[in-house]
């Protein structure tokens, strides 16, 4: 799992515009385990958010858990030819799953989703009580 998060933050690093600091600062220099390092650093930086679809520049959507590069490439030139909608975003391959508490748009309100203290337990497996025999 170390190599794993490992991997996933040299792609963020590279190609989504993080900074070493950025993602192993929350956990004393560590990788959090339990959420991939990109859900690590939004809900550490819960400020940032709700971002609106519609008006945020590619860095910021970049930052947006559930977006990848391709995902935020297909929003950009949606956005010329009309306003977004939650559907549209499903249609063009966002993982509104793991997008809902971060993103905002005409449609689609978090609320009070992306301040909940519980927002993490959502995205990361509940504990386990592992066996020795």
């Amino acid at each position: 799992m170390r190599e794993h998060r490992l991997y996933q933050a040299d792609w963020l690093i590279r190609f989504y515009g993080f900074e070493v600091d950025e993602l192993a600062g929350a956990a004393a220099g560590n990788l959090d385990l339990a959420v991939d390092p990109k859900l690590a650093w939004a809900l550490a930086n819960r400020e940032q958010f709700p971002v609106d679809v519609n008006r945020a520049g590619r860095e910021l959507l970049l930052r947006v858990p559930g977006f990848g590069t391709r995902t935020v490439n297909r929003i950009l030139a949606a956005r010329r030819s009309g306003t977004l909608r939650y559907g549209d975003l499903l249609r063009i391959g966002a993982l509104m799953n793991t997008a809902k508490p971060f993103v905002t748009m005409l449609d689609w309100s978090p609320g009070v989703l992306t301040d909940s203290d519980n927002l993490r337990a959502r995205f990361a497996a509940p504990p386990e009580q592992l066996s020795l025999f």
